[in-house]
Parts: C-alpha cells; structure tokens; sequence
C-alpha cells in the first residue's frame, strides 16, 4: 500500500511538473514573440547591422541643401523590430511614449565604431525616445557597449 502512494506522489509530481513547463514555454514564446524592451534607466542588448546615414543639419535640416550641413550618424538596422513600452511615470517625459515596429535605431556613440560598420553587431546600452531636430529616429540607444555578433563571425 506504501508502495502504491508513493508512485501516486511520483505520477502527480511528474504531471504537475510537466504542466508547468508547458505553460510557461508557452508565455516565454508570447513574451519573444511581442518582442517588447523599456526606456532607460533598463539597459537592453539589441542585434542588427551598423550603418552610417548622412542626414540634414542647421541652419535649414534639408529646406537647402546647399548650405545645410550634413550629419553623419551611426544606425543600427535591428535583425528583429521591436516594439518600446513607454514609461507611465510622468516625470519620463519624451520617454512615455511607447513605438512599435521598430526596426532602425540612432547610436549615441562615444566609442570607436568604425570597424562595426556594415557588420552585424551586439548593442548594449539604454533607450530615450526622440527630443530634438538632432534626433533622426524615433528611439535612440545611448551605448554603453558594442561588439560583433559572434554567432555571424
């Protein structure tokens, strides 16, 4: 009798075990799939392709482009959009704003980058959305690190 209630005890903790990985399996792919990250001060790892595209500066951004001077600034073509959940806290600002489908990204770089470009890297650093004329995507990554991906080298 022993016998048979400890192999009940066992069957039950099997089942009870195999559900919890079956439903929890099933919110980890729910979660990668939405693919959301946050703002700052949450530091994120995003994957893509550096790139530098030149854009429009002072005095006019573009109205002339003659006399505009042009910015070269680093992008990070994202290998999977993402989308930003904006920050409900109101002090955040520019920041509660949430952004879907984000594919490109504008680097705050203070580093070395030129070896990254047309490469496919991993970028560590915090998110801020968009604030000024400078600001040529609706989210940007102040970065905190940047190396290539090694799963693509």
């Amino acid at each position: 009798m022993l016998e048979a209630k400890s192999a009940m005890r066992v069957c039950k903790l099997i089942l009870i075990t195999f559900f919890v990985l079956i439903v929890t399996r099933g919110f980890a792919e729910t979660a990668q799939v939405k693919d959301w990250v946050s703002y700052q001060p949450k530091v994120v790892e995003l994957k893509g392709t550096l790139s530098v595209k030149t854009y429009y500066g002072p005095p006019n951004y573009g109205e002339n482009p003659d006399t505009d001077a042009k910015e070269p600034l680093p992008i990070l073509t994202l290998s999977k959009p993402v989308n930003v959940r904006g920050n409900p806290n109101p002090k955040a600002r520019f920041d509660r704003r949430s952004v879907k489908d984000v594919r490109e990204i504008e680097l705050v770089l203070t580093m070395p980058h030129k070896e990254f470009i047309g490469k496919t890297v991993l970028v560590k650093g915090t998110l801020f959305h968009a604030f000024t004329g400078h600001h040529h995507t609706d989210v940007l990554m102040d970065v905190r690190s940047i190396k290539l991906d090694p799963e693509d080298h």
